[in-house]
């Protein structure tokens, strides 16, 4: 008996519906991928994947290993029905692979049977860490502005940037020093420094420490400034963390904005006539060098006491009073020339009795006469080492030690 076209027409409906179920099944499970439940891996820790199969019942379905060429191996391997949020049931596949070494890795497909169709499922890329305890922890710096692309950065303009530290527990201790031939002062410190900010589970995340501001006042190499920090490692050791040894910037010298066809005011004539008198200045308005920015003066000034004449930190001192809004103050004496002055003067001496024991009196007049002047200058020279100064920021000026004095008058630094 033949068949009726709408049988053959029924027929072929659903053979068409059954190959397009099958194609549709078959893209869903391409579009899958083996996952692991955490963003990393440590080596020699097993290592969770896992493979979700929608609308697929676990009596149909089949897995088989992959070849990890020695570089893995897989410990325990599970499948088992799941219900999901929005309430689809199938198949859950869940695969532990222990890591044998540390490094990037990309595992071979998973093969999967459903029925009598194969697929081929990629595993998701992964990051493999070494054991928590053999890793050494790391001190960095990332620059926030101030900084060209090629490392070099202008003298006399602020560098900002931030110090981050990874793979460690606990900090201990957080110091930095000021640099020469700079100025430097911290703009914030973040929570990780507080003693009870501690983390117990491995963490690849760069924890930031501090922020800082530089401005190197000099042009040429200049290394960062020593920020160092003492943490606990994962291993339960403390460990030295510092950015001395790290490279360099080069710091290029300034540039000269000043305009040549502005003449001051001081060059016309009765210019103090027409300028217009500045009120005077509230005291809160006014913008005092912060205690970091006078500690790297009053440490410029001492060097440029002990310093030699021809040397370059008088220049330095002068560039950091000028960056930070101070007028320009008396220069340092130098510590070397009223040593130098007594030596001569001790000299001088010591010819003159032998001149005079010996009875010449050119020479033992002409070595009094030396000696007279080396005194007299190493005199002066020593006086002006014994007379204090400090640093002054701005403020009411009293012709006696009181308050309440009723004549006053304000001196600006700026």
């Amino acid at each position: 008996m033949e068949k009726s076209g709408k049988d053959i027409n029924f027929g072929f409906c659903k053979r068409l519906l059954s190959a397009f179920c099958a194609f549709f099944s078959a893209l869903c499970v391409c579009a899958l991928e083996v996952v692991p439940k955490a963003d990393h891996a440590i080596s020699g820790t097993p290592t969770v994947f896992e493979l979700e199969l929608s609308d697929v019942q676990p009596s149909i379905v089949e897995f088989f290993y992959p070849d990890f060429n020695g570089k893995a191996g897989i410990t325990r391997a599970s499948k088992t029905a799941f219900i999901g949020e929005n309430g689809e049931s199938g198949t859950k596949i869940e695969l532990y692979v222990v890591f044998y070494e540390d490094g990037y890795f990309q595992l071979p497909n998973l093969q999967v049977k459903i029925e009598d169709l194969h697929y081929s499922v990629p595993f998701a890329p992964l990051q493999v860490f070494k054991n928590p305890e053999k890793i050494q922890p790391e001190l960095f710096c990332e620059f926030d502005s101030g900084v060209q692309g090629d490392f070099s950065a202008e003298a006399g303009k602020p560098i900002v940037f931030t110090v981050f530290a990874r793979y460690f527990l606990q900090t201990v201790a957080f110091s930095f020093e000021i640099p020469e031939n700079a100025l430097f002062r911290e703009l914030e410190r973040f929570d990780a420094v507080s003693e009870n900010h501690e983390r117990r589970e491995f963490s690849t995340e760069k924890v930031p420490i501090a922020r800082f501001e530089w401005v190197p006042l000099l042009e040429g190499s200049a290394h960062l400034p020593a920020v160092k920090l003492e943490v606990i490692t994962y291993s339960g050791s403390r460990a030295e963390l510092s950015l001395e040894n790290a490279d360099g910037l080069q710091i290029l010298p300034p540039k000269n904005n000043v305009n040549p066809e502005i003449k001051p005011e001081s060059e016309s004539l009765f210019a103090y006539a027409f300028t217009p008198a500045t009120e005077e200045a509230d005291e809160s308005d006014i913008a005092e060098p912060v205690s970091a920015e006078i500690r790297v003066l009053s440490r410029l000034r001492d060097k440029e006491r002990r310093s030699l004449p021809f040397s370059n930190t008088r220049t330095v001192r002068q560039q950091v009073e000028s960056a930070m809004g101070l007028m320009p103050g008396e220069n340092e004496p130098f510590v070397i020339v009223p040593v130098i002055l007594w030596i001569l003067t001790a000299i001088s001496l010591f010819f003159a009795i032998v001149f005079l024991r010996k009875k010449h009196s050119a020479k033992s007049f002409f070595s009094f006469v030396l000696l007279i002047c080396f005194c007299v200058l190493a005199s002066v020279f020593t006086a002006r080492q014994l007379v204090p100064y400090g640093v002054f920021t701005g403020g009411e000026i009293y012709p006696i030690p009181e308050e309440s004095a009723k004549t006053s008058f304000y001196i600006k630094t700026t």
